[in-house]
């Protein structure tokens, strides 16, 4: 059968099995008047093979597909809030830039969504964990601002230190139903935490920016999800200089020698829209 497919003769192809033996030095066939099976090396080395022969096979196709116009599918993992305002809509207007071009985009925070195959690339706020096989491009760092409504402060005394925090309505972040502090540094540099006695304890920063933009006191929010806010004078920055805890933001993606059309563009739309965001 592999004389066959080969089309040599049943004798070059039993020279050719010879003169691989001799060079691993090592009986890949198990030979008998009757038979001819596979040894536990020879199975060992066929599994080899097969992949190796995938992966050209692989590298192959997305060499041709090199120079094509990107198409396809490319399943996108995003966190939530910065996913729905910042990157998602790039790439929707990828769709329009490129027909062909097709997105499932989902929302999570899990750095290992890439590794288990549940995505192509991802965008991730925070520290990356020291995980290989994977390629990480920075963005920018998401800044943390404290913020009000204008509204709120109207009437108010505006807080110059954290303890004049106290005199105010605070809505504190939860994380899976635990209180997080919030982070602070001094004059000199020096780092500190700090928990706020909270009126509204809310999970995530979409409720508390609607909890912010109501009225109901102060918060934490990422610059870039108020900055048009805060131009247009509907909400307030507090204590500037002494909030801390500000994150560095990144692509992610599965490391490989080939990266086809349809990943690259959506890669690059990620990058220049959560720069343009985050520079702000």
């Amino acid at each position: 059968m592999a004389s066959r497919k080969l089309a040599l003769s049943a004798s070059a192809v039993a020279k050719a099995i010879a003169r691989l033996e001799q060079r691993l030095s090592v009986v890949l066939f198990a030979r008998t008047t009757r038979h001819l099976t596979l040894t536990e090396e020879g199975i060992a080395y066929q599994d080899v093979c097969r992949s190796a022969r995938e992966t050209i096979e692989q590298t192959e196709a997305a060499l041709r597909n090199l120079s094509g116009k990107p198409a396809g599918t490319v399943r996108v993992s995003l966190p939530p809030l910065f996913g729905a305002q910042v990157v998602a809509p790039a790439l929707y207007d990828l769709t329009k830039v490129w027909p062909e071009l097709h997105f499932s985009i989902a929302t999570s925070t899990d750095a290992a969504d890439l590794l288990a195959g549940a995505a192509d690339v991802a965008v991730r706020i925070g520290d990356l964990p020291d995980v290989s096989g994977l390629v990480a491009r920075r963005l920018g760092v998401q800044r943390i601002a404290l913020c009000a409504s204008a509204d709120y402060l109207a009437g108010r005394s505006v807080p110059h230190t954290v303890d004049a925090l106290l005199g105010h309505d605070l809505i504190g972040n939860a994380r899976n139903g635990t209180p997080v502090p919030w982070q602070f540094q001094r004059a000199d540099g020096e780092l500190f935490s700090w928990m706020p006695p909270t009126r509204l304890l809310l999970a995530g920063s979409l409720l508390t920016l609607s909890a912010i933009r109501d009225g109901r006191g102060m918060g934490l929010m990422p610059c870039w999800a108020v900055q048009r806010e805060i131009d247009e004078g509907r909400i307030v920055t507090v204590l500037d200089d002494a909030i801390a805890g500000h994150l560095p933001v990144h692509a992610i993606w599965k490391s490989s020698p080939i990266v086809l059309p349809r990943l690259r563009v959506t890669i690059d739309a990620i990058v220049a829209r959560a720069r343009t965001a985050l520079e702000r």
